[in-house]
């Protein structure tokens, strides 16, 4: 029998081979470290790039799309789960964005920086989630530049115009982190029969809170597994190959019907109503020509490539770095086009490539994008171009010649692509420097407070935000700026009813005609009838009453969404 000390095999505590175990550790041990180590490098990316958005973000003027976002939280967070006697807009982000506010609220209470916070957060998010999506599966070199090309695109929002689509209010660009996360379960997990499965939970779950996933991930999901079942049956492979596409198929039709379910039982549960979207979704050809000028702007904005301000301005050499960005998007979605047929493409390169198709065609030919100003409609569009900037464009670079000449591939990519981050990391900050906004309605809200107002109406721009920066000790309900009747608009039954509140002021407007609007004066006094009072807060006049004025405000007034 051989003793142990006598054992001549490599990693032997005494063997004659190999470095002695107390001198080289274990591949385990090495390889813990390595994912400990990109864990942290992670987390602090995470932390500095929050940082950087919530600076940012707060460039941007609180208002009462957030402001409105925020009160349906606080009813959740206090038992209202369904949001029961609430009016919400046509997208509810209801299962997208509401978990997030009601998380934040739980811990920064009723404060206008919830809204910075989360749409930091959620952008944050979108980055990370897109950069590891651009990935794929590839390691080490690839893998790295990749991630780094799609986080680069998206790195630096535009400070004019982007600030308010990705790092303020939930509008649909919020909608991107939980389609990149089940983009990114399609990418990593294996082909078993509960990834469709988890698909279809999670597409209808999405949809509940906004309609987009229908055009940005459920249809693409459905017309790519079309697809490649047809080409599995032109090239005659075998019957097993077709099960995992199917299966996505049917998880695509299957959450579209979950998700109208799922609506309808919210509503027979006395959820929150649901604003219908516009009935008229296709444009007329008419319009088709304008609705490409309005998109060819939208993308501009969002890539940051479009520099609304004055010319020769700071904001240039930015919009500049931006057009490098859009450049890479636009051929990474060309060589996904042009290689769409061939086997090599995976499954989410070619999802991924079909949904920003499917967003383009729905801004040109629906009604949803008709100027600049609808540009959130299609934010997705950022980082679905990023991710097939990062799949698409670094294999082109032929693998026998990457394999040959690795050091300098390093050498021709790595500096170029690590000044032009530095030069988005720079701008970057240069945004984090500008002086914060503070909230419009706030020397508003101290005035209130000061005087002991603590119920009463406005039109919606001013109603939800002074609610919100007064950290709800003063209640202004919104109402129709031409009626003066209920605003069925991302509002509660409960604030107007008279057995429970009693309203006795209305801010009206020094200047309506101004951004932001609000009520005339002369409106209110022929509705309302002659004040007890009136003063002249900043830009608003306070009319104050000696009765309820709920019991003046009634119907079922729904204009649509409130203007600019």
């Amino acid at each position: 029998m051989q003793r142990i000390s006598d054992d001549p095999r490599p990693g032997n505590a005494t063997g004659t081979t190999g470095a002695p175990a107390a001198t080289r550790p274990p591949r385990r041990f090495a390889a813990r470290w390595r994912v400990l180590a990109w864990a942290g490098g992670l987390l602090f990316a995470a932390a500095g790039l929050f940082t950087l958005y919530l600076r940012q973000s707060l460039l941007a003027p609180f208002n009462a799309d957030g402001a409105s976002n925020m009160l349906q939280a606080q009813a959740m967070l206090h038992g209202n789960l369904l949001l029961k006697g609430w009016w919400s807009a046509d997208v509810s982000f209801y299962t997208t964005e509401l978990p997030e506010y009601m998380l934040v609220q739980a811990v920064r209470g009723l404060r206008p920086d919830v809204v910075h916070i989360c749409g930091a957060l959620t952008y944050t998010l979108t980055v990370l989630l897109g950069a590891m999506l651009a990935r794929g599966r590839a390691r080490g070199r690839e893998g790295v530049v990749r991630a780094l090309l799609a986080g680069g695109i998206m790195l630096a929002p535009a400070i004019l115009g982007g600030t308010e689509i990705f790092l303020e209010n939930p509008d649909h660009a919020g909608t991107a982190v939980p389609i990149l996360a089940v983009f990114l379960l399609l990418d990593r997990a294996p082909e078993r029969w509960y990834v469709p499965a988890a698909v279809c939970v999670l597409l209808a779950w999405i949809q509940v809170g906004d309609e987009l996933t229908l055009v940005a991930a459920t249809a693409p999901i459905a017309a790519i597994a079309v697809f490649r079942l047809a080409m599995l049956a032109v090239w005659r492979r075998p019957l097993r190959e077709y099960r995992y596409d199917a299966m996505l198929l049917a998880a695509a039709a299957v959450s579209n019907e979950l998700a109208n379910l799922a609506q309808k039982a919210i509503d027979r549960l006395g959820g929150f109503d649901l604003r219908p979207l516009p009935q008229q979704l296709i444009a007329p050809m008419s319009q088709v020509r304008a609705h490409i000028h309005a998109m060819l702007q939208s993308i501009l904005l969002l890539f940051g490539a479009y520099n609304p301000g004055r010319a020769h301005s700071p904001l240039d050499p930015i919009a500049a770095l931006h057009w490098i960005g859009l450049g890479l998007a636009a051929a990474g979605l060309a060589v996904a086009v042009a290689t769409f047929v061939l086997s090599r493409t995976d499954r989410v390169s070619q999802i991924v490539a079909a949904a920003a198709l499917a967003t383009l065609v729905a801004g040109v030919f629906g009604t949803l994008v008709q100027t600049l100003a609808n540009a959130h409609e299609v934010a997705i569009l950022l980082p679905f171009g990023a991710v097939l900037a990062g799949r698409m464009l670094p294999p082109l670079v032929p693998a026998r010649w990457r394999t040959a000449h690795p050091a300098l591939l390093t050498g021709a990519v790595t500096p170029v692509l690590a000044a032009w981050l530095g030069a988005l990391l720079a701008a970057l900050c240069y945004a984090a420097i500008w002086t914060p906004m503070t909230p419009p309605e706030q020397q508003l809200v101290t005035w209130l407070t000061s005087h002991h107002y603590t119920d009463g109406l406005a039109e919606y721009w001013q109603g939800s935000t002074t609610t919100v920066a007064s950290g709800g000790r003063v209640l202004v309900a919104p109402i129709t700026p031409v009626t003066l009747q209920v605003r069925r608009w991302e509002s509660a039954t409960g604030w107007y009813d008279p057995g429970q509140r009693t309203a006795n002021f209305v801010i009206a407007a020094t200047d309506p005609t101004v951004a932001a609007g609000g009520l005339s004066v002369p409106a209110v006094r022929a509705h309302f009838g002659r004040p007890a009072r009136e003063y002249v807060v900043g830009m608003y006049v306070v009319m104050v009453y000696d009765y309820n004025l709920l019991t003046r405000v009634s119907g079922d007034a729904f204009p649509g969404p409130p203007g600019p």
